[in-house]
């Protein structure tokens, strides 16, 4: 009996139905999604589907990617200078150290989101909410973050010298040795925020008044 013509059809069937079971078994971030390949060509994707991408290091200058799912995407390292983000949802994304700035944020969900040695300055980012999001050292200098959350926000170190934060839900915050000077806090929320060591020179408190060294009457710590 002749066994190599059986054996040759018996392993290529066996190595179609592993081949098969690989395919299938692969996550789906294996390929390159449509909207992703839409992105790369156009810098574009306004409410597209990009959720846990990478992307990191990326030139996206002024690319559009309002009301894009862009949660638990990497984008560390990533330029996005001028890039429209209006109402983008980035909940646990990574931007550490990217560049945004002059970026359009308003009305961003950045729950979580790390932004540790990002630059933000010029920043639009009314409305956002930052609750939880890591900003450790990140430079949001002249940045606009009126009426946002930023509620247990960390921004130790973090720059936010003539930052307008007012109306804004700061409570629980971290803003430890972060330069805020001239920084507008207006009917801010400070309640157990805590501003060991920062540098609030000239910044605007919550009752209009200019800083005069104690924040504990708004029911901050320092």
């Amino acid at each position: 009996m002749n066994i190599k013509p059986w054996f040759r059809q018996f392993s290529a069937f066996v190595l179609t139905i592993l081949l098969s079971l690989t395919l299938i078994s692969l996550p789906a971030h294996a390929f390159v999604s449509p909207d992703l390949d839409h992105l790369l060509k156009t810098n574009e994707c306004n409410g597209c589907d990009l959720a846990g991408v990478d992307l990191s290091g990326r030139d996206l200058y002024g690319s559009a990617l309002i009301e894009a799912d862009l949660s638990g995407a990497n984008l560390s390292g990533a330029s996005l200078i001028e890039a429209k983000l209006k109402g983008a949802n980035l909940t646990g994304a990574n931007l550490s150290e990217a560049d945004l700035s002059a970026v359009t944020l308003s009305d961003a969900d950045l729950t979580t989101a790390d932004f540790s040695n990002a630059v933000l300055s010029n920043a639009l980012m009314n409305q956002a909410i930052l609750s939880g999001a890591d900003l450790t050292g990140a430079d949001l200098e002249s940045a606009i973050i009126s009426e946002a959350d930023l509620s247990n926000a960390i921004a130790q170190n973090a720059k936010f010298n003539q930052a307008i934060l007012s109306r804004s839900n700061l409570s629980g915050a971290d803003f430890s040795d972060a330069p805020m000077r001239n920084a507008r806090l207006s009917e801010a929320n400070l309640e157990g925020t805590k501003f060991f060591g920062a540098d609030l020179f000239r910044a605007r408190m919550p009752n209009d008044t200019i800083y005069n060294g104690d924040v504990s009457q708004f029911g901050a710590y320092q």
